[in-house]
């Protein structure tokens, strides 16, 4: 903020010592004119420095030591006290003190002290030293008054850019606490439902294992029991992976590898895993997919989507209910399908599915999830170069579709 605020500073500065260089030649001060001349070097220097070069304290240091001995020398040749260089080294003062770093404060407090005092006292004691430069009163009143309004504008334009920056930066603070706020938000509902959905599968395993120790189960009960605890396991071991690879990327940012990656061989294995799941359901999976079609992708980032896409699919698709997964070229990408006929999506739902907002859901036979998937899914397509999306209405089914580019 400080450093906009001297930029915009010299800014000023170059076009006021424009000004002063042919006022003061105009009322017969060519010293002065002089001496105007050399500060507007140095103020452009000084902006080239600081804008360009981006060393604004070099600059400003270098910038507040020139101007003030230069100003300094212009008091001998522009009336002394009677002059307007005081006015000047008040105003060079009060600009430093606004965009010099807090740690030259006293600094130049004390170096804008021992000029002046010095200046008054070499002109009490040798007063032969000052050049009075005015050849009329009037041009006395002209100097006072044009270095008074000089002043004013550039107090004016400096407290104008610091009250703007200022603001700018308020903002960006209070956008950037917004965001963290929101974050926090958001990881402690996650934690929360972490700890409340992990509960309950492994509360079933602790049972069970209760069970075997102090009842004797008959071969039916027994692998009934075995079934339902291997279904419990096997979204837990799905909830753990979504949660490793959202704290993975929490941590450690995207870390992401695109390779070219034959469709078919990817998915295929993905698909003849949940084959089992879906057959104990009552549920079907039809996989299609053209055996040349290459896309370029991550390839644990891929998998994990179509897992999570595949498992929701089974998950909200009742018994005697069909799963598709679909794979062809649209629209020059690589188009992924996963299609179901079951419950859908509620239309109140649906704004927040892919944010960490979404409501954790039952399947139809119970089955329990964090919510985290499809947020997953959305970051990983997107981060991938591709898109994710999805169809639904309720009590007939939804379709996710994932676009990925194709492999050239």
């Amino acid at each position: 903020m400080e450093s906009r605020v001297f930029n915009s500073v010299c800014v000023v500065g170059i076009l006021a010592m424009v000004y002063n260089i042919a006022f003061n030649y105009s009322i017969g001060l060519r010293e002065a004119s002089f001496i105007s001349l050399v500060l507007f070097i140095v103020f452009t220097f000084l902006y080239y420095l600081s804008r360009i070069k981006n060393k604004f304290y070099i600059s400003i240091t270098a910038g507040g030591v020139l101007i003030s001995l230069l100003l300094g020398v212009n008091y001998f040749f522009n009336g002394g006290i009677v002059g307007s260089t005081l006015l000047l080294l008040l105003l060079v003062y009060f600009l430093l003190s606004i965009v010099a770093p807090t740690r030259q404060y006293r600094f130049w407090f004390l170096f804008n002290l021992i000029i002046v005092f010095s200046l008054l006292t070499v002109e009490y004691f040798y007063p032969q030293s000052v050049i009075s430069g005015y050849s009329s009163r009037l041009n006395h009143i002209l100097d006072v008054a044009s270095t008074y309004i000089v002043a004013v504008i550039l107090i004016y334009l400096t407290a104008y850019f610091f009250r703007k920056a200022y603001k700018a930066e308020r903002r960006l603070v209070e956008e950037k606490s917004m965001v963290l706020k929101q974050l926090n938000a958001e990881q402690n509902r996650l934690f929360s439902i972490i700890s409340h959905d992990l509960r309950s599968p492994l509360a079933s395993v602790q049972q069970y294992l209760e069970v075997i120790l102090e009842t004797e189960l008959d071969p039916e009960q027994k692998r009934k029991t075995e079934s339902d605890l291997l279904v419990v396991v096997n979204h837990t071991q799905d909830m753990l992976t979504n949660l490793l690879s959202w704290s993975a990327t929490q941590m450690n940012g995207m870390n992401v590898r695109l390779v070219r990656i034959p469709m078919a061989s990817l998915l295929k294995p993905i698909v003849e895993i949940y084959k089992p799941l879906a057959a104990k359901k009552g549920v079907q999976i039809d996989f299609s997919v053209d055996p040349a079609l290459t896309v370029i992708a991550d390839s644990n980032m891929l998998q994990l989507i179509v897992r999570n896409l595949i498992g929701n699919a089974i998950k909200f698709t009742a018994s005697g209910g069909v799963v598709s997964v679909v794979v062809r070229v649209s629209n020059q990408q690589g188009l992924i399908i996963v299609q179901d006929n079951g419950i859908g999506i509620l239309a109140a739902d649906q704004e927040d599915l892919f944010s960490l907002k979404s409501r954790s859901t039952f399947g139809t036979n119970q089955e329990k999830g964090v919510g985290l998937g499809l947020f997953l899914c959305k970051e990983y397509a997107e981060v991938q170069q591709g898109r994710l999306w999805f169809e639904s209405e309720h009590g007939v089914g939804t379709s996710f579709y994932l676009a990925l580019p194709l492999a050239v």
